[in-house]
């Protein structure tokens, strides 16, 4: 009988991590199967990945050049919010967003400061963020959407909290676009090119702010999205979209500047700006541990940190405005 293996397995006997089996199965360099809900490889599937590996002498899809990466799994609505139920009844305040680097240094610069609690973090996109803190099952919500006007981002966080008056706390601006491959020899440089049949797009994932003003400007065009190859292919980080295109997996795909720093294989087409905020209703905002955030956000610290990822500007960070109900 052939030999069946688990990820753990595989990783085991290749020694790598777990996260990066799933990696090199999502990317359909390792084939797998599924088996009620759980993945299996078999030793011929294994074997088929290894002989590939030997020929090219590296894992196919995979270089040192290229930094790891693991997108965070989506979550059925039942599964965030029974996570949601869990968080808000242990002792910290559950921050909402798919910026892991940010909400990492507000909780290290917080860490350092009396009448704080911990920071629980938990990774959604900008939509599914502010639905929950519509829902009250999270304290806040990191977002990133792009925008024509600075003044544009009040008014679509307020479409998402219909009713309710939130505090608005600017983090940083930050520059958006595509993701192509060095010298771009596709020649990409418009929203047109993404229909081309030459082209393969990887998108971002329903929610996700860039994802909405993509949509906006495609229905603004009168754009066809069936016309795009890979529109209904998604990725859930701007690390997983830039990795994709440096893998010659995608010859397009969207994300922050910043993240072009770890990719040498790359070039950006700006496309847009976004702003980075942090919303709070504004009921809680006079509580003691907000006003710790709200401190810490406007503290040199925080704010020459923010500066070290490439594009990031801080012009506006710890401005506070208000939602319309």
């Amino acid at each position: 009988m052939e030999k069946i293996y688990r990820p753990q397995e595989v990783a085991d006997q290749l020694k790598i991590k777990k996260a990066t089996v799933y990696e090199l199965i999502k990317r359909g360099e390792l084939k797998s199967a599924k088996v009620g809900k759980q993945i299996r490889i078999s030793q011929d599937q294994l074997d088929e990945y290894l002989t590939r590996t030997n020929q090219t002498g590296q894992p196919a899809g995979l270089t040192d050049a290229l930094p790891p990466v693991m997108d965070i799994p989506r979550f059925s609505a039942d599964q965030a919010s029974r996570q949601m139920d869990y968080l808000l009844h242990t002792n910290g305040l559950i921050i909402n967003s798919q910026e892991s680097r940010t909400v990492e240094l507000l909780r290290s610069l917080l860490s350092q400061r009396e009448n704080s609690l911990p920071l629980l973090h938990s990774y959604m996109n900008d939509y599914n963020s502010l639905y929950s803190l519509y829902y009250e099952k999270t304290h806040m919500a990191l977002t990133c959407f792009c925008f024509r006007q600075f003044e544009e981002r009040i008014g679509q966080i307020s479409h998402f909290l219909p009713g309710i008056e939130a505090a608005v706390i600017h983090i940083c601006t930050l520059k958006t676009g595509f993701f192509v491959q060095k010298g771009n020899p596709k020649k990409i440089n418009s929203l047109k090119d993404l229909c081309r049949s030459d082209i393969r797009f990887l998108n971002r994932e329903k929610g996700n702010g860039l994802r909405i003003y993509l949509d906006r400007l495609l229905t603004e065009q009168k754009t066809d999205r069936s016309f795009i190859p890979g529109y209904s292919d998604e990725s859930l980080s701007h690390m997983s979209s830039a990795n994709t295109v440096a893998s010659g997996l995608a010859d397009v795909s969207m994300g922050d500047f910043s993240h072009l720093a770890a990719y040498p294989q790359l070039e950006f087409i700006p496309l847009t700006e976004a702003s980075m905020d942090l919303v709070i209703l504004k009921s809680a905002m006079e509580q003691t541990c907000f006003a710790s955030i709200l401190e810490t956000i406007n503290s040199r610290e925080f704010k020459d940190s923010l500066l070290h990822f490439n594009g990031y500007e801080t012009f506006h960070t710890g401005e506070v405005q208000f939602t319309v109900p």
